[in-house]
């Protein structure tokens, strides 16, 4: 019992110190901490985004953070060594949950926030991620509005070992908003990927002008699958055809990251309103048209 009262000990004063650490170096990208215990005390890692704010000026703020988690939390002459993020940030849950909150506490349309927060982690290399975000978003009633793409995991014990999870809150007017940012990384494995081990037995070698003719059919393969990844999204200056709106309806759409009728379609009045200098008739008439343009395009 000694003994599995001192894991329950200290798995407690981990969490504990891991929330005395987002509290206090709040803003700095906190992606996560690890405690190891060596001869001469005892070393706390700590992975953040921006390191200069938890080091401070003159290295007092860490100075300051060594001192509490001594006195604090009873560890042992406590070491803290700060490793930066860098390039894997995209791919840290926890770093990319504060900065979705960021984003949400200055001004930014939950919806917006959530596209593009979805995009830079598949762009970094991600299996797939899905962020949520819940809260009064658009009128006084809660709501939950989910992004997912990719590949995701849920429940089971492969979900603990794949997935890398994140939270975070914003606190706007309205109220408290809730984001949850779960990656599953690219280096993950998951039980169903199955690898193929080819026999070693020589086989015939094909006749140059087979080798042709399948080099052309697969050039042949690749432009039409060229041409479908093409086609699948309309282009949003198509919305010039639609009577009444202009180039500069494209141009302020483009400046919210909105590329194609399919995002515009799935946006509703209210979404549309949120863009600068768009208006409620603009975005009436965007919506009452938009499903022509979509069917004609396709």
């Amino acid at each position: 019992m000694a003994s599995e009262q001192k894991f329950i000990r200290e798995n407690t004063k981990r969490s504990l110190i891991k929330k005395f650490l987002l509290k206090e170096i709040e803003g700095a990208g906190f992606g996560g901490m690890n405690i190891q215990r060596t001869p001469i005390g005892t070393r706390v890692n700590i992975l953040v985004e921006r390191p200069g704010m938890v080091i401070g000026k003159g290295g007092a703020k860490i100075k300051e953070l060594t001192s509490t988690i001594h006195t604090k939390f009873d560890v042992e002459n406590p070491q803290i060594e700060i490793q930066e993020a860098g390039a894997s940030a995209a791919l840290n849950a926890q770093i990319m949950a504060e900065k979705l909150a960021e984003a949400l506490q200055r001004g930014w349309h939950f919806r917006r926030a959530g596209h593009s927060t979805v995009r830079r982690i598949m762009n970094a290399g991600a299996k797939g991620c899905q962020i949520v975000i819940a809260g009064k978003l658009t009128g006084a009633r809660h709501r939950t509005e989910k992004f997912t793409e990719g590949h995701v995991k849920y429940c089971g014990e492969i979900a603990k070992e794949v997935m890398d999870n994140g939270y975070a809150s914003a606190k706007l007017k309205a109220g408290v908003l809730g984001v949850k940012v779960r990656i599953m990384k690219p280096d993950s494995k998951l039980p169903d990927e199955v690898k193929l081990k080819i026999s070693e037995k020589k086989e015939e070698k094909p006749d140059k002008k087979e080798k042709t003719k399948d080099k052309e059919e697969l050039k042949k393969s690749s432009e039409k699958t060229d041409e479908k990844k093409t086609t699948d999204k309309t282009d949003i200056k198509k919305i010039t055809k639609i009577p009444g709106i202009g180039a500069s309806v494209v141009k302020k759409l483009e400046k919210e990251k909105i590329g194609s009728l399919e995002e515009l379609y799935e946006m509703d009045v209210d979404d549309i309103i949120s863009i600068e200098g768009i208006g409620k008739k603009t975005s009436e008439i965007l919506i009452k048209n938009l499903k022509k343009l979509i069917e004609e395009g396709k």
